[in-house]
Order: C-alpha cells, then sequence, then structure tokens
C-alpha cells in the first residue's frame, strides 16, 4: 500500500481496518503488518516480548514520532516500511485450496473500501504470479488467430481454392487438438510455454499439408483422380516422413531441459508434429480419393509462367549455373550464425521471460525498488541443540 503520506492518523488507521478485515477472512491464516508485529528486546530480567506499535497514534505529531523510530527499525525498514516510509506491506499467510485469480479478485472486493487515501496497490506472491502468467498464456494462445488469417492469405494465394485453403489448416487444427486433448487426458495444465503449441502446429503442420496438397494438385492436372493421389502419395511420403523425424528429434531434445515445462513442451510438440504427419499423408490421400476436385487451376501445369514458377525457376538457375556464388553465401551465413550464436546469453529471469510490459514485472520491480526485492535465499542449519549460545553465534556470524 503506497500513500503520499503514510505516517498520518487517517491512513494508519485505513491500514489498520484492512489488516483487521483480513483476520476475518476464513482462508488467510495471519496478517503480519508493522502495526501488528511483535519486538523482542533484551530487559534487565533476559527477553522480552511486545508489540511493536503498543500505542496507536491519536494525532499526526504522534504518527511522524512513530515514523522516525520505525525508520531507525532495521527490523522494519525496507522489509515492512519503504525506506522514504510511504509504503507499507502486508505479508499475509494463506491456506490451501484457492486459486490465485480467486484470491486476487477477493483481495480488491475487500481492501479497495478501505484503503482511504492510498495511491497504489501492488499484489505479488506465487499464486498471484501464477495467476497472471495463465492470462499472458491465455494472450499467447490467442496469436493463433493471427496466424490462421495469415495462412488463409497465404494458402488461398498459392492454391486459388476453398480446398487447398481449408484442407491444410484442417491439418494444423486437428494436430492441435489432439496434442491439447493429450495434455489435457494427463492430468497435465497448459504451461506458458506450452500456450505456444497452437501456434507451432499451424505454422509446422500447415506446411506438411502443404506439401502434399501441392503435390497432388501437380499430379491432378495430368492424371485421373485415384492415379493423381497414389503419385501424390508415393512422392511425398517420405519427404514429409523424413521432415517430421528430424523436427520431432529437435523437439524431443528438450527433453533432456531441468525444467519441467520446457521438458514436457518437447514431448508434446514432438507428438503434435507425428499427429501432423499422420494427418498430411494418409487423411489428405483419403480425402482426395473421395473427394477428387472437379478442376485444378492452370498455374499447376508444368508450363505455368506465374511468379512462382518465375521465382522458383531463377532459384533453379542460380543454383545449378552459379554453385560456386551460392556455396559462398551460404558459407558466409553459416559461418556469421556460428560467431553471433557465441554471443548469445542465457537468461531464465522472470523479466526475459514475460517481457517488461507485463504486470507481474512491473510488480516485481516496484518491490525492488521499495523492499529490495522479493527473492528469498534459505540457509538451513541443523545442529544437535540449535538454542546452544555457541550455535547461535555462529548462526549470527553467518548472518553478518
Amino acid at each position: 500500500l503506497e500513500y503520499d503520506e503514510l505516517f498520518q492518523v487517517e491512513n494508519l488507521r485505513s491500514v489498520k481496518n484492512i489488516i483487521d478485515e483480513l483476520n476475518n477472512v476464513s482462508y488467510i491464516k495471519s496478517v503480519t503488518s508493522f502495526l501488528n508485529m511483535p519486538e523482542i528486546i533484551s530487559t534487565e530480567y533476559g527477553l522480552e516480548v511486545k508489540d511493536l506499535v503498543e500505542i496507536f497514534p491519536e494525532n499526526d505529531g504522534e504518527a511522524r514520532k512513530l515514523k522516525d523510530t520505525l525508520l531507525n527499525n532495521n527490523m522494519v525498514k525496507g522489509k515492512f516500511i519503504s525506506a522514504d516510509g510511504n509504503v507499507t506491506l502486508l505479508v499475509l499467510e494463506l491456506k490451501e485450496g484457492y486459486s490465485g485469480s480467486e484470491l486476487k479478485n477477493n483481495f480488491i472486493k475487500i481492501i479497495e473500501p478501505l484503503k482511504g487515501e492510498a495511491t497504489k496497490i501492488y499484489y505479488s506472491g506465487m499464486p498471484l504470479m501464477s495467476a497472471e502468467i495463465s492470462e499472458s498464456s491465455r494472450g499467447t494462445m490467442s496469436l493463433g488467430i493471427v496466424a490462421i488469417l495469415i495462412m488463409l492469405f497465404v494458402l488461398f494465394f498459392c492454391f486459388r481454392s476453398v480446398r487447398g485453403v481449408i484442407l491444410p489448416l484442417f491439418v494444423a487444427f486437428m494436430s492441435s487438438v489432439w496434442v491439447l486433448g493429450l495434455i489435457a487426458s494427463t492430468g497435465r495444465k497448459v504451461t506458458m510455454v506450452a500456450a505456444i503449441l497452437p501456434v507451432i502446429m499451424i505454422s509446422l503442420a500447415t506446411a506438411y499439408g502443404i506439401h502434399f496438397v501441392s503435390r497432388y494438385y501437380e499430379e491432378r492436372y495430368r492424371f485421373e483422380p485415384l492415379k493423381a493421389v497414389k503419385m501424390a502419395f508415393r512422392h511425398t511420403f517420405v519427404p514429409i516422413l523424413m521432415s517430421a523425424l528430424t523436427t520431432m528429434a529437435g523437439f524431443l531434445s528438450l527433453s533432456a531441459a531441468i525444467v519441467r515445462p520446457i521438458t514436457e513442451f518437447g514431448i508434446f510438440s514432438a507428438l503434435g508434429i507425428f499427429f501432423a504427419f499422420i494427418l498430411a499423408t494418409f487423411f489428405l490421400g483419403a480425402f482426395y480419393k473421395l473427394f477428387p476436385p472437379p478442376k485444378i487451376h492452370k498455374k499447376f501445369s508444368s508450363n505455368s509462367n506465374d511468379l512462382v514458377s518465375k521465382l522458383l525457376n531463377l532459384v533453379f538457375y542460380l543454383v545449378s549455373e552459379k554453385r560456386k556464388i551460392v556455396i559462398v553465401i551460404v558459407l558466409a551465413v553459416v559461418l556469421g550464425g556460428i560467431g553471433f550464436a557465441t554471443q548469445v546469453i542465457p537468461d531464465s529471469s522472470i523479466e526475459s521471460r514475460l517481457g517488461e510490459k507485463s504486470q507481474v514485472v512491473k510488480t516485481l520491480n516496484y518491490f525492488k525498488d521499495k523492499f529490495g526485492g522479493v527473492d528469498t535465499l534459505y540457509i538451513y542449519t541443523e545442529a544437535d541443540n540449535v538454542k546452544n549460545p555457541y550455535v547461535l553465534r555462529q548462526i549470527k556470524k553467518i548472518e553478518d
């Protein structure tokens, strides 16, 4: 909670009201704040535990004195109160069984009416971060719609027929449905990484469908329907199979990753490619056998002189007649790629994965600025008697 001036009686009372209201919520075990946290002090009789704020301020003057006292307390400054004294942190211990989105919505309903003059409110914690990431995953999956629209345009430009547009996309759509259904049937959730599966299926699976349809149209222009299917299947089965196997091998290599979502992504992506291979060969072959197109566009003739044919003829000429130039260019690109590849810096931080515009990253940066961050380092110590003065002194040395 951030205020223009936290240590005013009215604002402190708003914070106290929020704490009291949160303490009455059934799924919250405890709420810790500088207003209700204990303080351990040393007296002539030993250690004494008392409330950090024993008397609630009655006026702004007392509130300012409390501010000066707390900002001189290293247990509070930078942990429960920001260095400028205008931001306070509430730490909630929650019970299990509640989703992050449900928790955040409930917190907003509770805190908004009681926030008073608070200028900013940030919510953080693993359940809430997971909910934000899930929302961004849905946004990633929506990119599939954009990919479909682009593919519709490309397919229509290439095949000039409704079947040529729909069938390759159907292969991609069905392979996506199968792989997402497989994920659901195994009880796994669609992580942020797996959310891009539909987009990958659209790009790769559609390519397999295009290979078959394009070859079929070329054969159909010359032969009767059944022979065209056989010729297309004979000429495309092995190339599509080899393409699928190499792509599957690439995705399966991700199974060696130590990050489980990436491992699962690699496995399910490979299965999706396998489904796409089956659909692009057997399904499309069966479909065209049962429903052959009555008419084929003249651009699929061997004598076609359209833009694509001209471009392919140019590529053929360069590869066959200008081999040395092509080899030099390819080697230059490969060597340049190797050089730049060595400069790649691995980065697995949340900021790099979600981007600076993500609400999760904005919240984390805010906590880093005001409270030193939300990352926690735990050091586990084990002793026969942890309360032994010698052990405690050693722990103090580790802390220092």
